[in-house]
C-alpha cells in the first residue's frame, strides 16, 4: 500500500508541473492526452473522454511505479534515495514516454521540443517526489 500511495502522490507533483507548464504556454498538451493517444482516435484527444481514459491509465501506472520504486529501495537500501529517485524518473521518461511518444506523435498531438523538455523535467520531479514521499512515509512508519 505504501508504494501505491508514494506513486500516486509523486504523480500529483508531476501533474501539477505539467499543468503549470500548460497554463504558461510551454506545452499545448497535458500528459493525460498523451497517454490517451494510445487508446483513442485522434479526434477524441481534445475531448473530456481523453482526460478520463488518460487519467485512469496514468494513475494506474503511477501506482505501479511507486510500488516498484519502494520495493527497489527495500532491496538496494535507501542510501542516496534522491539520486535513485531522479534516475528512476528519467528511466521511466526514456522507456515509457519515449516509446509512447514515438507511437503517439503521428496521431496529431502537437508534440514540440518544449513539450519534450516539460515531460523530461516532470519525470525528473516525479522521481524526486517518489524519493521524498518514501523518505517521509517510511520514517513515519518506522516510528
Amino acid at each position: 500500500m505504501l508504494g501505491m500511495t508514494v506513486g500516486l502522490a509523486a504523480d500529483g507533483v508531476k501533474l501539477l508541473f505539467n499543468y503549470l507548464a500548460f497554463q504558461l504556454g510551454f506545452t499545448k498538451v497535458l500528459f493525460w492526452q498523451i497517454v490517451a493517444a494510445r487508446f483513442l482516435d485522434p479526434e477524441e484527444l481534445f475531448q473530456p473522454l481523453a482526460y478520463l481514459v488518460g487519467g485512469v491509465a496514468d494513475l494506474t501506472i503511477a501506482a505501479l511505479l511507486g510500488t516498484v520504486f519502494v520495493y527497489l529501495l527495500d532491496g538496494i537500501r535507501r542510501e542516496y534515495r534522491w539520486v535513485k529517485g531522479a534516475g528512476f524518473g528519467l528511466v521511466v521518461w526514456v522507456i515509457l514516454l519515449g516509446t509512447l511518444l514515438n507511437q503517439t506523435a503521428p496521431k496529431g498531438l502537437p508534440i514540440s521540443g518544449a513539450t519534450m523538455v516539460v515531460t523530461f523535467l516532470a519525470h525528473l520531479l516525479f522521481g524526486l517526489a517518489l524519493a521524498g514521499f518514501d523518505r517521509a512515509w517510511v520514517r513515519n512508519r518506522a516510528g
